[in-house]
């Protein structure tokens, strides 16, 4: 939880209005008054769990003397460069043509609705350069991709640095000397921390710690150069994450805090109207007294500023939670885990500040305010999926579900495995004729056990893997198998090729196949030309939702039902 604030260490707005002033200005003013210079901040892939749960002293005395919103929408993907884009452009992937971070300064791939003379989406940089000639912009960030978005003819500064302390350095050096009007700075060790880490791992946790200290070097040179009194100050991201990704719809990926502090801003306020990412252009705009472009899609937070109020027509329905958490040793690439021999723990908890019971169900089935209450830990002995919800008076969150994979070795449950180095492969192999390294028994298709890690980092890399068995199907129905992968593979039922990739870049195919209850034999050979690898198998059913084949499925040699 967040802890009380010293804010003798930290960087404080002065409270300008009383309440009373506010009530009687409110909405007399076209645009806020005495803001000369506006400063965003952007913490990449910080999610509003991982902000509530580290120690910010700097970020939270901006929050609790400003203006603050934990339901900030990502556009779509939910990767880097569209929803710092939609940032600069006040619009999304579908206006300016910034759909992946693959994109560059181009119109060929996909035309905006709009452009510069320097093939660029009109962007509040332009807004500004035409309305202030004279107005002192610019930018400095970590991610070199970041420069690509930027209409740099436009700006005074642009500069790339290796870390957030020295991003932030030079910042304070430029606020020092320059004194901007506008500056947009990116800070990005929290999201490749995230991917290498965990989202909500103790080093993302602690990396979103250190960010803070870079802001308050920020904000300390505001306060030095003089111009606090008449500088706006915000704190976005581009996205969330979960596990060890980001670029899907969930929640935790879709969903991040804002925070605006200083001059014209509310203090303490929790703004309660939507926020979408491109409201941020349009914020920057407003806050300066700009005229925001007709073809721009985003519209300024006035809730945010002070004497001016909600919007009227604001929409007031049942509230969105953020979703339970489910609580293991380690971050996976789902929840829940592979169980063998022994039962498994299923522990979940309520994020930070929320209130609701949490409801859950372990058939697979949507959770409903009927469903089991969930009040402490309990264990499971055979195979499941465990969907929550968190309800409350006010509304609901999305469900989260977490897979439990239960294998018994005394039941004849495991896959054999078989490891071939394979020195200078390039391309997607036969494994005919081939004399494997190594050979074992695991307990589900992948590459993450212990004994299958430790022969991977032998490897490194060039190296594949067939897991072949029998597989129990249940009853009869058209099965369709998932493969998740970052190299090359086929998947064999009843000696039948079901699906494969050959091209060794990774993909998500599926394929289905007809099938009786009963026993199958199955293969799945993999390959990768990289280092490291990724495998994961994962099929669904009518009457059954899509899961990863757990263990319990699985056997070394055929059994008889």
């Amino acid at each position: 939880m967040k802890q009380i604030i010293d804010w003798k260490l930290t960087f404080i707005f002065p409270i300008v209005l009383t309440f009373f002033t506010l009530s009687s200005c409110s909405q007399k003013g076209k645009y806020p008054k005495g803001i000369n210079h506006v400063v965003v901040i952007g913490v990449d892939g910080m999610s509003v769990q991982g902000f509530l749960e580290a120690s910010t002293p700097c970020m939270d005395s901006l929050l609790h003397n400003g203006a603050y919103n934990y339901h900030v929408r990502s556009v779509l993907p939910t990767i880097s460069k569209p929803n710092w884009n939609a940032m600069l452009c006040g619009a999304g992937p579908e206006a300016t043509g910034v759909i992946d971070n693959s994109w560059k300064r181009s119109f060929d791939k996909f035309p905006p609705v709009a452009m510069s003379e320097n093939r660029i989406f009109p962007n509040i940089f332009s807004v500004i350069r035409q309305q202030w000639p004279d107005a002192e912009i610019g930018s400095l960030y970590q991610w070199d991709g970041f420069e690509d978005m930027l209409e740099t003819e436009l700006l005074d500064k642009h500069e790339t640095y290796p870390t957030h302390k020295e991003t932030a350095e030079k910042t304070a050096e430029y606020i020092l000397n320059k004194k901007p009007n506008f500056v947009f700075i990116q800070l990005d060790e929290v999201d490749g921390v995230g991917h290498s880490k965990g989202h909500m791992s103790h080093e993302y946790i602690q990396t979103i710690e250190e960010i803070d200290k870079s802001i308050c070097v920020i904000i300390d040179a505001i306060k030095e150069a003089g111009i606090e009194e008449s500088t706006m100050v915000m704190i976005v991201s581009d996205h969330g994450g979960i596990f060890f990704r980001h670029g899907e719809n969930t929640y935790e990926e879709l969903t991040t805090p804002i925070i605006y502090a200083g001059k014209g801003i509310k203090t303490g306020y929790q703004i309660k109207q939507q926020i979408y990412r491109y409201d941020v252009a349009a914020d920057v705009a407003f806050a300066l007294g700009l005229k925001i472009p007709q073809v721009w899609t985003g519209r300024p937070v006035k809730a945010a500023y002070l004497g001016f109020d909600e919007p009227e027509n604001i929409f007031k329905g049942a509230v969105i939670l953020p979703p339970p958490v489910f609580i293991s040793e380690k971050i996976k690439t789902v929840y829940g885990g592979l169980f063998v021999d022994t039962v498994a723990e299923v522990k979940l908890k309520t994020p930070i500040g929320i209130d609701g019971e949490i409801r859950y169900t372990i058939d697979g089935t949507t959770p409903t305010r009927v469903s089991a209450l969930y009040s402490e830990p309990f264990n499971l002995k055979e195979s499941a999926i465990v969907n929550a919800k968190i309800f409350n008076d006010e509304g609901e969150s999305p469900m989260i579900s977490s897979q439990y994979r239960m294998a018994y070795s005394n039941a004849g449950n495991g896959i054999n495995y078989s490891l071939f180095s394979l020195p200078g492969e390039k391309n997607m192999p036969s494994f005919v004729n081939k004399t494997p390294v190594c050979k074992g028994i695991c307990y589900e298709i992948g590459l993450n056990t212990p004994d299958i890690i430790s022969l991977k980092n032998q490897c490194k890399t060039d190296y594949g893997m067939t897991f072949t068995g029998w597989l129990k199907i249940d009853f009869d129905a058209k099965y369709t198998f998932r493969i998740w992968s970052d190299g090359g593979y086929r998947l064999f039922i009843d000696y039948r090729l079901i699906t494969e990739n050959n091209s060794l870049d990774g993909s998500n195919n599926v394929g289905s196949i007809q099938l009786k209850k009963g026993v199958y034999p199955f293969k799945v050979e993999y390959f990768t030309n990289k280092n490291g690898g990724l495998l994961d198998v994962y099929y669904e059913a009518s009457g059954m939702p899509i899961r990863i084949v757990p263990g319990n499925k699985f056997f070394r040699i055929k059994k008889e039902l």
